[in-house]
């Protein structure tokens, strides 16, 4: 049990790792002396996911690591609940940014998938590697770490592309504000162009509305006439009777 404990808190640990390595060209801000109280406390409080939740990331780590979807759920079977939730709560969060990735851009939700394969596989070698040094197995960790390097690459290179291409957007709208009376004088016409159609557009519903509530004043008018015909008919026969 103490075994299985140290290997699921070391996959935990090494995941937190390399988060921080994967967030590393992100500006640091500065934290000052409560952030980083109420930082340790919250950490400290291990948030615990609901029956769907942990189903759903457990379900995650059967489908993309099976062996670690294994330990996890042993720890629970163990009575080790705070380990457990722990565990479930970083799949989740994993799970949870995947699929937003997946909507927005598929080709980096595979690449990104393909790489939290190989870095949780290399977690789990690492882990156990700590606790009973093998040469097989370390052999496999260099190969898998290289593999994930090569996807790391590859995923940098293909935001450099974006970036590109942002630039050259950008670039492009920047040439268009380089005469500004030129610029000033087409969002003049834009904006005159964009009064006309509301403009068009109010006074067709004005006119529709108008044609309505003339048709339904002339229906009712009729009404009233044919109501009024009717009561004369019926007072008329009424006269005639002897």
């Amino acid at each position: 049990m103490n075994r299985l404990f140290l290997c699921v808190c070391l996959v935990i640990t090494l995941a937190g790792v390399g988060r921080g390595q994967s967030d590393s060209s992100k500006p640091e801000a500065k934290v000052g002396r409560n952030a980083r109280a109420k930082s340790s406390a919250a950490k400290q409080r291990v948030r615990r996911l609901n029956k769907r939740e942990a189903k759903q990331s457990l379900a995650f780590a059967r489908t993309h690591h099976p062996e670690l979807a294994k330990l996890i759920s042993r720890l629970k079977d163990a009575g080790n609940r705070r380990a457990y939730d722990k565990a479930v709560l970083e799949l989740f969060r994993t799970a949870e940014k995947l699929e937003r990735v997946k909507v927005s851009n598929p080709k980096r939700y595979e690449l990104m998938l393909e790489l939290w394969k190989l870095e949780s596989q290399a977690r789990l070698m690492v882990a156990r590697q700590v606790m009973k040094p093998d040469a097989d197995r370390d052999a496999r960790l260099k190969r898998t770490l290289r593999r994930r390097a090569e996807l790391r690459r590859e995923m940098l290179a293909a935001d450099i592309k974006r970036s590109r291409e942002r630039i050259g957007r950008i670039e492009t709208q920047l040439k268009t504000l380089e005469n500004l009376d030129a610029a000033a004088d087409r969002e003049l016409r834009r904006l005159q162009r964009a009064a006309k159609i509301t403009v068009s557009r109010s006074k067709g519903r004005s006119g529709k509305r108008a044609g309505k509530s003339v048709s339904a004043r002339v229906g009712r008018r009729t009404g009233k006439q044919e109501k009024q015909a009717v009561k004369k008919t019926v007072r008329t026969k009424d006269k005639s009777k002897p």
